[in-house]
């Protein structure tokens, strides 16, 4: 009787051992109350890390309350956040949203602060809230509906598919390709609309790029440095900026221009008036370089109008020595002020002296004009139309005589252009230059040979004009200008005897290895010299050469590519980049596998020498080609630029050199629907019988700063093998077992093995980059102790350089690799001794294996089996029969004889397969009545009854008309108070 007395209270302790029943995540609630490990001070909350422990937790802050988080922040998948009002969430470091599942994500308002990224839009999410970052990350491709301002002191990243209802500030703003942006957009430094995409709102930054094709702009653009509208794009509204470029074709400007310069290509308008800055003269567009085919002042052709300043004088530059044979040049700048330091914008029609020729200044207030001199001597210059003042070409300010000592013979000196590419081959333009000795003959009034026929010795210098150094000389008829002892032009130049021919010309190859513009100078000291003579020429880089790594290429991983800018003959233009304005190299992604609109090119420049090392991100996987192509298109002015160059060399289609990129990591999120769980080691832990298919894991592949690569599915992706490992890290050491394979696995594949398939991501409308494996793990041996084991995917080994879960960074707290704890399950069931038709009550308890003993698994409230299952012995006739649900791991089944049943025994058992038929030890020996198969076979076990039969189903036997006590073999017993 004590022993009985006791059973419930023994019971009762073992449950509270064992942790009692599972429980769901726990709800953190910022209200004002007290929240562990957050102390509140106010109406701020201040946490050291993120106080969701537990996989599925929740977090709510109401209206009114701040917290304050001093570290990365990163919710998972299966994690709530619940926000509204003017709650505020702020992290003194990265806060990441982006992985949180729509329906977990509740934030109708409030503030979210980054003291570093922002992430948000991992998956397709909505929200409202103003955010504040460093550096703010908006979408991965996913749908993202953001309300409120976003305000970052860096770089603001705008995914494509992301609609954000509020106004937009940062430092460069990029976006991707579609986007809709509802709010005023301020950059203070560049703004790049990507194409297909969408803005209402004004657009301020310094430069501002709205990238072919059909994206709109509704709102006014001010772009201080440059502007340009690719082609079918449209801004309704007006524009103020430096340089206006209008792309062919149909770049549209519904508004006002007000500009400095312009470029109208191809069909590209503004439809009301242009504003030149700088003024313009009547009827004409001075400011623009219409290419439009609409002449100005015409219906669709631009109409342009300019508030000149006043006049103040001109200055004329000039060279003090010239030729009656050799127009010189000179430049008038007029004035608008005594300084010179602002141009008159009106234009002007003047007068030169003393040669009378008309010059047209134009509304940039600049104009050179050749200057054919008409007598010998001492010759004076000056304007018409206000005061006049000179400066040499070299001084340092003005305040020259004006005068040029002009004689009557000279040496003149061409080239064969203007600009070259760098050591020019075919079928580029070689560089030659002609030097042509003449003197004026009054007879004939006419420039004459001054001398032909005949070798002269000339002195040949080169210099350095932009920039103004240099590290190789020029080369006329293939040889250096130097003296020798220095691999650079000099002051010594070279002395190279001339052949003058019949027409007192004399013409040499010209060659420079270098990019810049240089000067090449004449110096005639033999009898009878017309003195010196120069020209300059500018030498473009004929190519870029892209270099890329090698392999192993990781999404959002920096990786080195250099881009030397290189001459004709493949050497190094050294002086690439030391221009003044400094030319740059622009690196641009062309997508090849998958060929979309995903992933996002991010580069960090470093010129030195000619070559550019670029570190470059590419945030998405599979390959892309890398275009490398001068950054303005303009060589120093020149209308030349480097051939673009690629890495791609496929004659059809694309190479995709760079890459493979694969996956920085997987990550993953567990069931959050799953609720049995087990206390082990201080926390709660999924937990699961072995062979039970009812582990959900969602894998998603990822870039270095988490975000989804949307890309990994089918040909891109790779199957993936799960691993189990010890919770710290190391092997998992006694309990060998192995992982089921995907079910996505057709039937007629009996040789597959992988938990995740390729064909497996994006598969069954999962989102792009996620896979999602159910399955078991099962224990090679049925009876092993119970083990705790992390799960972790990595692609197959047969590829070069597999992705793995293992290389989450310690920055990434949520979607880490789970851990699950694995029993060896069985039902088991006593027999029972009961009163002739009488009900019979038979305890059945689900255990677990612990390495010595089978025990209660009393954290087991979630394991289903119905009533249906039962499956009773025909030996006594009709027997009912009833199970309830499982709570703390026990169950009660019943057995009801019919009334006037004998006295008898009959076997009963649970179906835990799938046919209607049990598997217990009874089968074959005694007839058995039908039932409904619970599909739960990994809790059968061993029945030391039929042991050669393996595992089967549970049963006992329960026998009516007979006592327990009536059947013990005791003889006295005696039952002791005290």
């Amino acid at each position: 009787m004590l022993l009985r007395r006791l059973y419930p209270l023994l019971l009762a302790l073992m449950l509270f051992a064992a942790g009692g029943p599972a429980s769901a995540g726990t709800t953190y609630t910022f209200n004002g109350g007290t929240v562990a490990g957050c102390p509140l001070a106010g109406a701020i909350y201040t946490c050291a890390s993120l106080p969701l422990t537990g996989w599925d937790d929740d977090m709510v802050i109401a209206s009114g309350y701040t917290v304050k988080i001093t570290s990365d922040v990163n919710f998972g998948y299966n994690h709530s956040l619940k926000m509204s009002g003017s709650a505020v969430l702020s992290s003194t470091g990265d806060l990441n949203i982006g992985g949180i599942a729509p329906n977990d994500l509740n934030i109708t308002g409030g503030k979210l602060i980054a003291g570093d990224t922002f992430s948000v839009g991992a998956q397709n999410q909505t929200l409202t809230a103003d955010i504040q970052a460093v550096t703010a990350n908006l979408g991965t491709g996913s749908t993202l509906n953001l309300t409120g301002s976003v305000t970052a002191t860096g770089n603001v990243n705008v995914a494509s598919h992301a609609t954000i209802n509020g106004a937009i500030s940062g430092a460069t703003i990029t976006t991707n390709s579609p986007v809709t942006l509802k709010g005023d957009v301020v950059a203070t430094r560049s703004f790049t609309l990507a194409s297909g995409s969408t803005v209402k709102g004004d657009v301020t930054a310094p430069i501002v790029s709205l990238s072919a094709s059909s994206s709109t702009v509704t709102g006014n653009i001010t772009a201080t440095t440059s502007l340009q509208l690719g082609s079918s794009v449209v801004v309704t509204g007006d524009v103020d900026a430096g340089t206006l470029t209008l792309d062919s074709s149909e770049a549209i400007i519904n508004g006002n221009a007000t500009i400095d310069s312009g470029v109208f290509n191809w069909h590209g308008r503004v439809t009301q008036t242009v504003y030149c800055r700088g003024g313009t003269a009547n009827g004409r567009c001075d400011c623009v370089t219409n290419s439009s085919g609409y002449p100005v002042n015409t219906a669709n052709g631009p109409h342009c109008q300019g508030n000149a300043v006043a006049l103040d004088h001109y200055l004329i530059a000039y060279e003090p020595t010239g030729s009656v044979c050799a127009p010189s040049t000179v430049t008038i700048t007029a004035c608008a002020n005594a300084a010179c330091s602002a141009t008159y914008g009106g234009g002007a029609n003047v007068t030169l002296a003393p040669t009378g020729q008309a010059v047209s200044i134009p509304a940039s207030g600049v104009a050179s004009a050749a200057v054919t001199w008409t007598q010998a001597g001492t010759n004076t210059l000056g304007v018409t139309g206000a005061p006049t003042a000179c400066i040499r070409n070299g001084d340092a300010a003005p305040g020259a005589d004006c005068k040029v000592t002009v004689a009557s013979s000279a040496y003149t000196m061409t080239t064969n252009g203007a600009a070259f590419y760098a050591e020019a081959t075919a079928p580029h333009t070689t560089p030659t230059l002609t030097l042509a000795a003449v003197r004026y003959d009054a007879r004939s009034n006419a420039c004459v040979p001054l001398f032909n026929n005949t070798t002269r010795n000339v002195n040949f210098k080169c210099y350095y004009a932009n920039p103004t150094g240099g590290t190789v000389p020029v080369r006329l008829n293939g040889k250096a200008l130097n003296d020798g002892t220095v691999p650079t032009c000099d002051n010594t130049g070279l002395t190279l005897p001339l052949s003058f021919d019949a027409n007192g010309k004399t013409t040499l190859p010209m060659q420079y290895a270098d990019a810049g513009a240089v000067t090449v100078e004449a110096t005639d000291n033999g009898s009878g010299s017309p003195g010196k003579a120069s020209v300059t020429a500018t030498f473009v880089p004929a190519k870029f050469k892209i270099a890329l790594p090698g392999a192993p290429y990781v999404a959002g991983q920096p990786f080195a590519t250099t881009v030397t800018a290189q001459n004709d003959g493949g050497g190094t233009t050294g002086n690439f980049g030391k221009e003044a304005p400094a030319q740059t190299v622009k690196l641009s992604a062309a997508a090849c596998r998958p060929n979309n609109n995903n992933g996002l090119l991010a580069t960090t420049p470093t010129l030195k020498n000619g070559v550019v090392t670029f570190q470059t991100q590419w945030s998405e996987v599979g390959n892309i080609d890398l275009v490398a192509s001068l950054d303005g298109g303009n060589y120093l002015g020149s209308g030349m630029a480097p051939g673009t160059s690629t890495t791609n060399v496929a004659t059809t289609g694309c190479t995709g050199a760079a890459g493979t990129f694969t996956p920085a990591y997987f990550t993953f999120d567990v069931d959050p629907a799953w609720k049995r769980s087990a206390t082990v080691a201080g926390g709660k832990t999924p937990q699961y019988y072995s062979g039970e298919p009812a582990i959900k894991l969602t894998v998603t592949a990822r870039n270095l700063q988490n975000g989804i690569t949307q890309n990994y599915a089918g040909t891109i992706a790779h199957d993936l093998a799960f691993t189990a490992i010890d919770p710290t890290g190391g092997a998992l050491t006694g309990a060998a077992g192995k992982f089921s394979r995907s079910t996505g696995y057709p039937a007629t594949d009996l040789t597959g093995t992988v938990q995740v398939r390729a064909d497996d991501f994006g598969a069954n409308n999962a989102p792009a980059g996620t896979a999602t494996w159910t399955g078991s793990f099962t224990f090679a041996d049925p009876k092993t102790a119970q083990t705790r084991l992390r799960v972790r995917a990595t692609e197959v080994s047969s590829l070069p350089y597999p992705a793995s879960s293992a290389a989450i960074p310690d920055t990434v707290t949520t979607g880490v690799e789970p851990t699950l704890l694995i029993r060896s399950g069985r039902v088991r069931m006593p027999n029972r001794f009961g009163g002739t038709a009488m009900l019979l009550k038979i305890p059945v308890s689900l255990e677990y294996y612990t390495g010595q003993t089978w025990v209660l698994n009393a954290e087991d409230s979630t394991t289903i089996i119905s009533p249906g299952a039962v499956s009773v012995g025909t030996g006594m006739g009709t027997i009912a029969t009833g199970l309830t649900g499982f709570a703390n791991g026990t169950a009660t089944l019943t057995l009801t004889p019919s009334a006037g049943a004998k006295r008898g025994s009959v076997p009963f058992a649970l179906n835990l397969g799938t046919t209607s038929a049990n598997s217990s030890c009874y089968v074959g020996k005694q007839t058995m009545t039908a039932s409904t198969g619970a599909a739960l076979p990994f809790l059968r076990s061993a029945d030391p009854s039929c042991t050669a039969a393996g595992a089967v189903d549970p049963s006992a036997l329960a026998t009516f008309g007979v006592y327990a006590p009536e059947t013990k073999r005791i003889i006295h017993m005696r039952e002791v108070f005290r």
